[in-house]
């Protein structure tokens, strides 16, 4: 049964590392990076964080103050803070010949099938906002055409989705991926855009993936991008 255990689990890493997002939201009243699948949430090692970025009242890009605790990243926002951006590097994973996957680049592993390198992204759009409707310039991007903070549950939401800057067509975006990431995908039409509904008067978290294949495929055969965009509308106390 152990032997059985521990097979699974190597079945389950690449699978995790690429379903796996991240995205923004409080944890014990800090605004913290949250990894997770659905409705997971995570520890993780905080050497994952490759960038924070925060968009300051002035519109200017700053870094965004991190503090490090045993399994999260706490985010401190500047005041009227726009927007917050964050990206992590979950790593190479490769899968041998004999089907188990080793958290390796492909030259690393003997007799190698296939191998892929898995980034996360998220932007945050915090309370009180006025909206930030700019790319950050991540690989994969949601951007907000409108400030959700104005809408209420229920209400459409329009966004527009980036692949390398351009807009991109025929990409699949989960509305309310943590509460249910398994809900037929909304496509984004020609100009990269799609309209969602708002799911939640809390947490939203929207997401979309895809993957680049790679020229040099040394290291990996290709790319794997995940990115949210999340925010969280303030509770009614009707």
């Amino acid at each position: 049964m152990k032997k059985l255990f521990i097979v699974l689990i190597l079945l389950v890493l690449p699978i995790n590392s690429w379903a796996h997002g991240i995205w923004i939201t409080d944890r014990f009243g800090e605004p913290s990076i949250v990894y997770g699948h659905g409705a997971s949430d995570d520890a993780y090692t905080p050497d994952k964080l490759v960038s924070a970025l925060a968009i300051n009242k002035s519109g200017q890009v700053i870094p965004a103050r991190t503090i490090k605790t045993n399994s999260h990243i706490n985010v401190r926002l500047p005041k009227e803070t726009k927007a917050v951006a964050a990206t992590f590097d979950n790593g190479y994973w490769t899968k041998d010949t004999k089907g188990k996957w080793h958290n390796l680049k492909k030259h690393e592993v003997p007799n190698s099938v296939s191998s892929g390198h898995y980034l996360k992204y998220t932007t945050f759009i915090p309370p009180r906002s006025p909206g930030y409707s700019k790319p950050f310039g991540f690989p994969l991007e949601i951007i907000a055409l409108e400030n959700p903070h104005k809408l209420s549950k229920g209400d459409n939401l329009s966004l527009q989705i980036l692949l390398n800057g351009k807009p991109v067509e025929g990409l699949g975006v989960i509305s309310d991926y943590v509460n249910d990431d398994s809900a037929p995908k909304i496509l984004t039409d020609k100009e990269g855009k799609v309209t969602v509904t708002i799911r939640n008067q809390g947490l939203n978290v929207i997401a979309v993936a895809t993957e680049t294949k790679l020229k040099d495929t040394t290291d990996a055969d290709q790319e794997g991008y995940f990115t949210t965009l999340s925010f969280a509308l303030e509770h009614s106390h009707d």
